[in-house]
């Protein structure tokens, strides 16, 4: 039985070829394309559980695809998986700053992108009850549609950005440090630091406008969000 659809872009058909092949003997439904410009045409159309971009390649290139996937309202909440045979930090930072969800670099283990696949897709689909709504003062997350709004404008965020809120909003008034952002929204990726964390606090402070003050920096311990919460 199928699994999952994943889409593959990158330029060389032996990583194409390579990562496809693993990808199809795991159960999963692959789609191959060469370019970016194809790339996102068949992410438009097919709608993937999840894409795999490599970073350097011809045309606009896999962070400029994934900024478009996370500016398009159809394919934001697609989770992206970076490939890359750099692994500086600045990289890193680019790419998650842009809406990556995890980074992988070459040459990689069968094993390790497989479980990364995984565990990416279970985390994105880990809503415990989808029917729930969570109001904050004047903000009302949807986790069935993934939509935020504030005074009823909806506000857009990266998948990344979205996660964090809903753990912030989950719990409320409790001082959250690192390690268990860490652990519950990067699941312990390896790539990720203590500066891309911050990074994507960040872009969920801007994201939010005056809102976004709610989360609060707590010195030498993490972050606090501070408004009353409520659930229907």
């Amino acid at each position: 039985m199928i699994e999952n659809k994943i889409v593959i872009v990158d330029d060389e058909e032996n990583i194409r070829e390579l990562v496809g092949d693993l990808l199809e003997s795991e159960n999963f439904k692959v789609i191959k394309c060469a370019d970016t410009d194809d790339g996102y045409k068949r992410i438009l159309k097919s709608k993937p559980d999840l894409v795999i971009l490599d970073v350097k390649m011809p045309q606009i290139g896999g962070i400029e695809l994934c900024r478009l996937l996370r500016e398009n309202v159809e394919t934001k909440h697609i989770p992206v998986i970076m490939l890359t045979v750099e692994s500086t930090e600045t990289d890193k930072v680019i790419g998650f700053g842009v809406g990556a969800d995890d980074y992988i670099t070459k040459p990689f283990s069968n094993k390790e992108l497989v479980a990364r696949i995984r565990a990416l897709l279970r985390r994105v689909s880990r809503i415990e009850d989808k029917s729930v709504t969570i109001e904050a003062d004047d903000l009302v997350m949807n986790l069935e549609a993934r939509t935020v709004t504030i005074k009823g404008k909806e506000v857009k965020l990266r998948p990344k950005e979205f996660d964090l809120l809903h753990m912030f909003l989950l719990k409320p008034n409790v001082v959250l440090n690192r390690e268990y952002i860490l652990e519950n929204i990067f699941n312990y990726n390896i790539g990720v630091t203590t500066r891309t964390i911050d990074t994507h606090i960040k872009n969920l402070r801007q994201a939010l406008g005056p809102w976004g003050d709610k989360i609060n920096t707590i010195f030498g311990r993490g972050f606090k969000f501070v408004p009353n919460v409520k659930k229907k």
